[in-house]
């Protein structure tokens, strides 16, 4: 029994874990890695931008009009919010899965999905953290946010059109009898030369960075919110293809036990 013949719901369940356990690992390295190096930089910023005065000021306002959340209630909110994201993205993962699944690398469920979430945080997390590096919250110019984000959803797009015409490829090539080797070397030579050609030509946006912010928390929290991404992408693509893994082996005891059983 394959995975393709895994019932919708079922697939879906086993979607829903594995994002809610990606999550839970990403929301682990945002809270110990990525909000100490934000708060660095919102306490570089109050001490660059009127003082403690200022801010005391400010967060007066806020209680009066009943408008203050407190740095813990934003980072609990933060981590609740990326388990939920985690756990919706687990659903798309799965339905994609299920479609690509034969044409993913790999000879066991867990290959292929590990695979799938390889190319998953190429495409949408680290080709825009090399073109588009993200900066703290309390960094930057704010002027530049709506062009930065335009610019960041563009070079996802342009990332995932390079992965389907890797894929379209590949498929062209293997019906007309090229070996499985020669595909993805030439596959892996466009992969490399459409990154490249993106990296190379697409339009930077300048945000200026305040001389007061180091540059060594900047790089930190480039590095700490890439590995947050990371560790989605890495345990949504490993817990998938496990789940996956085991249910299949539950399902061909099932029948071996019982021979007349129907799979779902």
């Amino acid at each position: 029994m394959s995975a393709a013949k895994a019932g919708w719901g079922t697939r879906m369940l086993i979607g829903l874990t594995a994002g809610a356990t990606a999550g839970l690992s990403a929301a682990a390295v945002l809270l110990l890695a990525v909000e100490p190096r934000i708060d660095a930089a919102i306490a570089i910023e109050e001490g660059t931008s009127g003082g403690h005065s200022h801010s005391h000021e400010a967060a007066a306002e806020a209680v009066d009009h009943g408008e203050l959340v407190t740095r813990l209630q934003q980072q609990i909110g933060g981590a609740v919010t990326v388990i939920i994201v985690a756990a919706l993205l687990g659903l798309a993962f799965a339905v994609v899965y299920t479609r690509v699944r034969h044409r993913l690398p790999g000879s066991t469920e867990v290959g292929r999905s590990v695979a799938l979430g390889v190319l998953g945080f190429t495409a949408f997390a680290l080709a825009p953290a090399l073109i588009l590096p993200a900066n703290p919250p309390a960094v930057g110019d704010p002027d530049t946010v709506n062009q930065r984000t335009a610019g960041y959803l563009l070079v996802i797009l342009l990332a995932v059109l390079l992965t389907i015409a890797v894929f379209a490829l590949s498929r062209s090539l293997a019906e007309r009898g090229v070996s499985p080797e020669a595909r993805w070397v030439v596959g892996c030579l466009l992969g490399v030369a459409g990154a490249v050609a993106l990296i190379t030509l697409f339009p930077r946006v300048d945000s200026e960075i305040p001389h007061e912010v180091p540059a060594a928390l900047i790089w930190e929290f480039r590095l700490t919110s890439l590995g947050q991404l990371a560790a989605l992408w890495g345990v949504l693509g490993l817990a998938h293809g496990v789940l996956t893994t085991r249910l299949l082996r539950a399902r061909s005891r099932g029948r071996a036990a019982n021979p007349s059983s129907v799979a779902v």
